[in-house]
Formats: structure tokens, sequence, C-alpha cells
């Protein structure tokens, strides 16, 4: 056997090369000195992050804040907080008080294509001034250069718009409630509007087009609010989603936000639009019935639904002290905790755009108070159901396994653990397991012992499924119902 002695010039030299490939890569694909931002596409959240030399970014949303950033992997970044940023409070009793407080952000630096980024999270501990837990919130984004925002090619003048999150929403009697709302803007010419604010008030503002920002100066109560709107997208031609710095005058306060900005149509809900099921953005869906029965992802809570004189589809949540959730009420015991409200802006093929709001109580059996308003985007389907099982129609969802003339409960729980990451946990007779999905298929592993469940048909009170075991075929298994408890009954309604 030979042995070849390796240069020891030859490795330095290898050694170096790998260094200063390094160096290129990182100084080839950091973020150059500039502004970007890093945009929620499921919230109306939105970062402006202001790089500096030396790994050095400022961090602005509702706060400002000094961060450290560092490669992870390959275009993943961490900007790592030089304070925590405090985001709500919990009190567990008048000594024990928890802070959830942002401490970074993890993105990927791939300008302008969607993709999960993370917030990291840490629990303090008011009272003992200590950290006791630490988890992340896992969303999808998108990063772009401040430069690369468009240009606005929307025509404003003499229409109306549906502006999301520009306005919060407070009650004097629930100090602690704030929501986030839309509202609706009218522009005119010369430069002057009006605005209908959440609560169906309106005042006057002032607009100006400025480069590529849309500038609004409302004046409400004595109180002046700036908005400074950028264009991220534009939308067919039914409007854009923006991100705005929204600058309260008065008390100084400075908050980035993102939303959607829509023109509306003259188009109302009919029946026939409403029939049918609607997907929301976040995977989570209800199925509309002719016989005006609501139900929420198959599995899910069951309503009524109507259109009411407004041309608005409007759903009411019937909750009975012991029984919670209802459809029909079995006494004389239930009450309206929640109304739900849907109203159409615009329309483009199976896409609706829907000014939605609520109003719920803050306590069992209170006042009914609005909750604030959103613009939902709304895939329609004609089609009722579910062909494969998803994550969707999995949230605290009850079924019961009916074969062979025997019926057996399943809860399905999705949980945080410890680290706050969901774990999909399913309780049944035969002990508690855990649950996962695959290529449209339900697994369940319970006391060692994992079953496969497969769809073979729809209906609206149950799915008809076969169970068999790892190895083996859906036509190897034992067929099976499982029946939803939402008390829907089946459609079409037997007579």
């Amino acid at each position: 056997m030979k042995i070849k002695m390796i240069n020891p010039l030859s490795i330095l030299t290898f050694f170096l090369l790998t260094i200063v490939c390094t160096k290129l890569y990182a100084s080839g694909t950091s973020p150059s000195q500039s502004s970007y931002f890093l945009i929620d596409t499921g919230t109306s959240q939105a970062y402006k992050l202001n790089f500096k030399p030396d790994n050095q970014v400022i961090v602005s949303s509702d706060f400002k804040v000094p961060a450290q950033w560092q490669w992870q992997s390959q275009q993943q970044i961490l900007a790592e907080f030089s304070q925590p940023q405090d985001q709500y409070e919990v009190q567990m009793s008048e000594h024990e008080t928890y802070i959830h407080q942002l401490t970074g952000l993890s993105f990927n630096y791939n300008t302008q294509e969607q993709h999960q980024y993370t917030q990291h999270m840490q629990i303090w501990h008011k009272e003992a001034q200590m950290i006791v837990d630490t988890y992340t919130v896992p969303s999808d984004a998108i990063f772009i250069k401040q430069r690369q925002l468009k240009k606005w090619r929307a025509h404003l003048i003499n229409k109306t718009w549906e502006i999301a999150n520009i306005e919060e929403v407070t009650h004097v009697d629930t100090p602690w409630f704030k929501s986030r709302s839309s509202a609706s803007v009218t522009f005119h010419e010369n430069g002057v509007g009006t605005i209908q604010h959440w609560d169906n008030t309106h005042s006057d503002l002032t607009w100006k087009l400025k480069g590529k920002k849309l500038i609004l100066n409302i004046h409400r109560n004595e109180k002046h609010v700036k908005l400074m709107m950028r264009v991220v997208e534009n939308i067919d031609d039914i409007g854009l989603r923006f991100v705005a710095k929204h600058v309260n005058k008065d008390a100084k306060q400075t908050k980035w936000l993102t939303g959607y900005m829509i023109e509306k149509q003259d188009v109302a809900l009919t029946y026939e639009q409403v029939i049918g099921q609607w997907r929301k953005s976040n995977g989570r869906f209800h199925d509309y019935y002719p016989d005006q029965i609501a139900v929420a992802s198959v599995a899910n809570t069951a309503s009524k639904w109507k259109l009411n004189h407004l041309n608005q589809l409007v759903r009411e949540k019937l909750d009975h002290p012991e029984q919670g959730t209802v459809l029909k009420c079995p006494d004389n015991r239930c009450y309206v905790s929640c109304e739900f409200f849907y109203e159409l802006l615009a329309k483009k093929g199976n896409t609706l755009y829907i000014a939605y709001h609520y109003n719920s109580e803050f306590y069992p059996q209170g006042p009914l108070k609005f909750q604030g308003k959103w613009i939902l985007k709304v895939e329609y389907d004609e089609a009722f159901g579910i062909k494969d099982f998803s994550r969707n129609i999995f949230s605290i969802t009850t079924m019961n396994l009916e074969y062979q003339g025997q019926s057996h409960p399943y809860l399905f729980r999705r949980l945080p653990d410890e680290n706050g990451d969901l774990v999909n946990q399913v309780i049944s007779p035969e002990g508690t397991g855990t649950f996962s999905l695959i290529e449209g298929k339900l697994h369940t592993l319970i006391n060692q012992q994992e079953s496969i469940f497969e769809i073979t048909q729809f209906a609206r009170d149950g799915l008809s499924v076969c169970q068999y075991q790892p190895g083996e075929q859906c036509s190897q298994g034992r067929q099976a119902i499982f029946k939803f408890t939402h008390e829907a009954g089946p459609y079409p309604v037997a007579h």
C-alpha cells in the first residue's frame, strides 16, 4: 500500500480558499445597506428593516429597536433584538403576571417570494423578573426591498375603497381590548375625501400622491392620523396589497401595517352566490347549504345562515350554558354569543373579497360588542365537503366512529407542547395517542397500534371510511363511518 503525503501548503491554500468563497457568498448575497419590508401575508403585521454596516439592522413595527443579524443557513437570516419588545400581558393572579415578548425574527432572504418566517418569543415573569419560557410563532411572509415597491396605478377619484387595518377598535367599558379594523374611504377631486369609520361615523380627509406613496391625513375628534401607503402588489383591476406607516400625530406613535385595499364594486351577495363552500387563505372553510345551515370545516360547529336587508351574509353562534355551541336549542336557556357579517366587496372569477366583521360577548351572556372589521379573500366552490383528510378540519374536533352497530367517541386536538410546537393528539376508548395526516389519509397511533383511515364518501353528517393497518389496502380494511356531532344531519334532508 502506498501512502501519498499531502503538502501542508496545499491544505492551507484549500482552507484559505474556503474562507474566501464563504465571504464572497455572504457579501454577494447579504442585504445591502438599505430598507426592506418583512410583510406577513396572513395578518396585518409588517416590519421595516434598515440594514446597517457590521451586521446591524434597525427593526420597526409599533416599536423601533436595534438588532444584530447573522446567517442561520443559506439565505436564512436571524435578527436578534438588543431589547425584547412587549407584545401582550397575561395576569394569572395578583402576584403572577406573564409578559410575552418578541426577541427576534428569522426569515428567508429570497426577495418577493413567499416563505415561512419565525417570530422568536419569550415569556417574562413580571414579579420574579425572570424568563420562564421561550417559544416560536411561524407564519408566511414576503421579504421585499423598499425600492421594489410598485407605483400607484389605481384610479382613486370618485370611488369608494375598503382599506384594511387602518383603524383601532376600543370600548370605554373594556379598557384592555384593542383590535385593528378596516374603514371605507371615498376619494374626491382636489385632494379631499371622506372616511366611514368602524362605528359608522364619518370624517373628512385630505390625500395626495407623492412618488410611490399615497398620503392620507385624517382628522377625527380633534385627533390627527397620517397614513403613508405603498403598493406591494396589484390585484387584477380591483385593488392591491399595501404596506403603510401609520402615525398618530397627537400621541406621537408610529406603527407599520399591511393589508388589502379593495375597490367596492357594484355587487351584492345572492343566495346562489352563498350556497357552496367558502375557503379562506388559511385553509379553514364553511359549507353553506340550501337549507340555510352552515358547517365549519365539515366536522366542527353548525349554525343557521341568512341574507339580511343589506345583502350581508349573517351567521349566529348559539350557545347553551351546559352543552356549549348548539345548532338547535334543547330548552329555553340558549343565547346568541356571536354574530358574523359578510359583505361582498368585489368578485373576480371564483375569488370573493369580503368585508367581514363580528360582534361578540366578553363574558358569558354579556352584551355583544363590535370586535373589528377585516377584508377576507375567499375561494368559492359550488361543491360541498372534502375528498381527503387535512389539518384544516381538526382543531378541537369530536367524531364518533361507528361500525357493526357500535359507536366509539374520538376527540382530536391540536395543542402546543412545552416548546410551542403544535402536537396532534387523539383521545379514544383505546387510549390517548397522536394522529398525523399523510397524502390525504388519517393515521392514528394509540398504544403503539397504528390505524389508517381513508375517506370513501362524504356526507354532511359523516364520513364513510375504510380503516386498515400499515401494509394493507383500503379494500382490505373495515368499513366504518366517522359520524359528526354538530347536529346538522344529512343533506338532502330525508322526508
